[in-house]
């Protein structure tokens, strides 16, 4: 091991007392760091699996009023989106309203004609049947959990509903489906594609194309793309249509980034200031060394060693101590039935807090250490 490393980590033990409490205190400020950083990375990507996760990443519709809503020929749209290698789904659905009705109940539905194997390859819908088979026959529908229960409907039952023209068409409840969003579960009805091209006078047209992409939070670029090559038709994103998710998630990544900044100058102040006392109370020794042949470059190498020494120590030390909130609040809220996210310690968070912490240690520790360098031995050594 090098002289400096030896020397600086005896200048460390020789003062065990204050480099504890300067550990001490970059630990709590790096807990913190990490308790709240992995609170916002846990809901913030909470948010985002309930937005993108089972949904569509980009919508293709018709762009003309005067289309009633249809995508002419939407087959040779969907064989051009199925070779794309940046789209990984693709489906296609035909969209309406429909009532369902009982007694005094009287509710809007959004029937949404589906081919169900494209459909299940975004919304997931075979994995989420609460009762029933996820199959949609010529007279069959899948309908959501909330609209089930609210109308006393169940799998295998048989349910009127009342089409926008006035007339009355009979279907069997094939299966009920949790999509986990209240909105879908109590009005989505899901139907055969070529049943609702049939009700809604569409035979041969789509209503829309939704699709999955392979990088989500590229999505606005690659509808740009889409955009240009069916200038005919409308293209939409996810991040167009949640602008106000977006703007909250960016407000809460500028809050942590304030906190990194403030735990990032509070460490650098601790451990500066730290350091200036250890010139002065090592200043002897100091004077010795250099007296000795060590040079002002190797004695100030001995100071940024310390401060880099201490800021990677208290951030390893504050990770495993950031770890106990953390634990204490997961347990604390398992009674009431969990969190709803994940609340873990990212490993790409842990090597950025070491960098920081370690990097900061190393800057605080540059003014002593000029301080150090610029030592008079003999003056220091005859004041002794």
């Amino acid at each position: 091991m090098p002289y400096e490393w030896k020397i600086a980590i005896r200048f460390l033990t020789d003062g065990k007392a204050q480099t504890f409490f300067i550990l001490l205190g970059i630990a709590v400020g790096v807990a913190v760091q990490i308790f709240l950083n992995s609170i916002i990375t846990g809901v913030q990507e909470n948010l985002l699996d309930n937005t993108i996760g089972t949904s569509s990443h980009i919508t293709i519709a018709s762009s003309d009023a005067d289309s009633k809503n249809r995508i002419d020929q939407y087959e040779k749209v969907l064989e051009r989106l199925d070779i794309d290698k940046d789209i990984i789904k693709a489906s296609p659905s035909v969209d309406g309203n429909a009532f369902l009705k009982k007694a005094d109940k009287d509710t809007s539905l959004i029937v949404k004609g589906i081919e169900l194997e494209r459909a299940d390859s975004i919304y997931n819908i075979k994995d989420r049947m609460v009762s029933g088979a996820a199959q949609i026959g010529a007279n069959q529908i899948l309908i959501g959990r909330d609209l089930a229960e609210e109308y006393e409907l169940e799998a295998g039952g048989a349910v009127n509903l009342t089409m926008p023209d006035g007339s009355i068409q009979s279907f069997i409840v094939a299966g009920i489906f949790d999509l986990e969003s209240a909105n879908i579960n109590g009005s989505w009805v899901f139907m055969d594609i070529m049943r609702a091209q049939k009700l809604y006078g569409l035979s041969g047209y789509a209503s829309r194309i939704e699709m999955q992409v392979r990088e989500p939070f590229e999505a606005d670029l690659k509808s740009a793309k889409l955009a240009g090559s069916f200038p005919g038709l409308s293209v939409e994103n996810w991040k167009q249509q949640n602008a106000q998710l977006l703007s909250a998630l960016s407000s809460q990544s500028s809050s942590s980034y304030t906190i990194q900044v403030f735990v990032l100058i509070a460490i650098a102040l601790g451990i500066s200031s730290v350091l200036a006392v250890s010139v002065v109370q090592k200043s002897k020794q100091i004077g010795i060394l250099k007296a000795m042949g060590v040079t002002g470059r190797s004695a100030s190498r001995i100071f940024i060693i310390q401060g880099t020494l201490l800021g990677f120590a208290g951030a390893v030390a504050g990770i495993g101590l950031g770890a106990l909130p953390l634990e204490l609040f997961r347990m604390g809220t398992a009674s009431s039935g969990g969190l709803g996210f994940s609340l873990d310690i990212k490993r790409e968070n842990i090597i950025i807090v070491l960098a920081v912490a370690t990097f900061a240690g190393m800057a605080a520790a540059f003014v002593p250490a000029r301080n150090s360098e610029k030592l008079n031995p003999m003056e220091v050594i005859r004041n002794g």
